[in-house]
C-alpha cells in the first residue's frame, strides 16, 4: 500500500478535503485504481455501468457476505433487485412509518439524547418491520451490538479490515436468529423467493443498508436545520441540500473494467466541487438543479439504491413529525463527521433536547 492509499484508508475525510480542488476531478490511489468525482466522468460511468464489474468492499463484504446483492453482477444482480425492489416501495409503508415515528418521539427522554443513536434505533425498527413483518427489539439490539463491535469506531473498522483480512465477521448465534425470523415472517417475502444459502446475506444487507444511511441522513438534516437561522419552508429542498453537503455515504462502490482498472466514485467530492457548485461548503437549499453526474447521494447506474424512495419518505416523515411535536435544540454548533466504513454520520456525541411544544 503506497502513501496515497494509506492516507485514504486511515484518514479518509481529511484526505478527501485535501484533493477537492483537483480540477480534473480524479486522483490515482495506486496503480490501476482511481478515485473519481468529475461530473462528466460520473455520468459516463453510470451510463455504462452494466458493462463493468463491481468488486466487493473489503470492509463490508466480510460482514454482509459474499452473496450480498451489493456485490452480485449481471443477470444474478438484476434478478435479486427485482425480488427485493417491491419490498422497498416507500408509499406502502407510510402509515407504518408514521406510527413508529410517533412512538419513538413519545419515548424521547426529557434530557439530552444522541441524535444519531435515536435515528439509528428508529430506522432499524422500520426496516426490521419491512423485512420481518413484526417488531423484534431483542433481535435488532443484538444486530446493533454486532455492528458496533466491528464498525463502531474507525480503529475497529481498520483493525478488522487489515489485521484479519478475508476473515468472516459473522456471528453464528445472531445469524440463526435472523434466519429464524426471516423464515417465520408473514408474508415470508425473502425466504419464499431466495435460495436458502443466500438468505442470510440478503437479510443482513437489507438491515444494514436499510437503516444506516437513512439514520445518518436524518440526523444530518436535523443538524443543518438547527444551523440555519431562517430555515426554508421547502423540506424536500432542505433534505436534498443536506444530502449534498453531508452525504451519508462518501463513496459509491467500486467499478472494474475488463482490463482490471478499478474506479471508485466519490460522492463527497462530487457534491463539493467548486466548478459545479457556487460556494460549495455553504448550506443553501435554494440551489438550482445540478448537472448530470454531479449529485448522486444514493449512488448511480445499476447500483443506485433500490430503497431511495423509502429512505426519502422516512427522512421526511421523521423530521416533519419531530419538529411538529417538539421544539428541538442541538447541543453543538458544529460537529466532526464520523465514519463507519464509507458511511458518514454526525458523531454520537451530537445531542438534542426535544421539549414539548406548548
Amino acid at each position: 500500500m503506497n502513501r496515497t492509499e494509506l492516507r485514504f484508508a486511515l484518514r479518509m475525510i481529511p484526505f478527501l478535503d485535501s484533493v477537492e480542488d483537483f480540477e480534473d476531478g480524479m486522483v490515482r490511489l495506486r496503480d490501476r485504481r482511481w478515485l473519481v468525482w468529475h461530473p462528466d466522468v460520473m455520468a459516463a460511468l453510470f451510463r455504462n455501468d452494466r458493462d463493468l464489474r463491481h468488486p466487493p468492499s473489503r470492509t463490508l463484504s466480510p460482514l454482509l457476505g459474499n452473496r450480498s446483492v451489493l456485490w452480485l453482477d449481471g443477470a444474478e444482480h438484476t434478478a435479486y433487485r427485482r425480488t427485493l425492489a417491491p419490498m422497498l416501495r416507500g408509499a406502502r409503508y407510510r402509515t407504518l412509518i408514521e406510527e413508529m415515528v410517533d412512538r419513538s418521539i413519545a419515548e424521547l427522554p426529557a434530557g439530552p439524547t444522541s441524535v444519531l443513536m435515536w435515528t439509528r434505533r428508529l430506522t432499524l425498527r422500520i426496516i426490521g418491520r419491512v423485512v420481518f413483518g413484526v417488531d423484534d427489539d431483542e433481535l435488532l439490539t443484538a444486530f446493533t451490538r454486532w455492528l458496533d463491535r466491528r464498525l463502531g469506531s474507525r480503529v475497529r473498522t481498520l483493525a478488522h479490515r487489515y489485521l484479519t483480512p478475508g476473515a468472516t465477521r459473522s456471528d453464528p448465534q445472531l445469524d440463526a436468529m435472523l434466519l429464524h425470523r426471516a423464515r417465520t415472517a408473514e408474508p415470508p417475502a425473502l425466504a419464499a423467493h431466495l435460495p436458502p444459502e443466500d438468505l442470510r446475506d440478503q437479510v443482513v444487507s437489507l438491515l444494514f443498508a436499510g437503516h444506516e444511511t437513512t439514520a445518518s441522513a436524518t440526523a444530518w438534516t436535523l443538524y443543518w436545520i438547527s444551523r440555519t437561522p431562517e430555515p426554508t419552508a421547502d423540506l424536500d429542498a432542505t433534505i436534498m441540500e443536506s444530502l449534498r453537503l453531508s452525504p451519508p455515504a462518501t463513496l459509491a462502490g467500486n467499478r472494474m473494467s475488463d482490463e482490471g482498472m478499478v474506479i471508485t466514485p466519490s460522492i463527497y467530492l462530487a457534491h463539493r466541487r467548486a466548478a459545479t457548485y457556487e460556494n460549495p461548503h455553504a448550506f443553501d437549499p435554494a440551489r438550482g438543479q445540478p448537472p448530470p453526474g454531479a449529485f448522486f447521494p444514493f449512488g448511480g447506474g445499476v447500483r443506485h439504491c433500490p430503497g431511495k424512495d423509502l429512505a426519502l419518505l422516512e427522512i421526511r416523515l421523521i423530521v416533519t413529525a419531530l419538529l411538529r411535536h417538539k421544539h428541538v435544540r442541538l447541543s453543538s454548533p458544529s460537529c466532526t463527521p464520523q465514519l463507519r466504513g464509507a458511511a458518514m454520520a454526525p458523531p454520537p456525541s451530537l445531542a438534542m433536547v426535544a421539549a414539548c411544544r406548548r
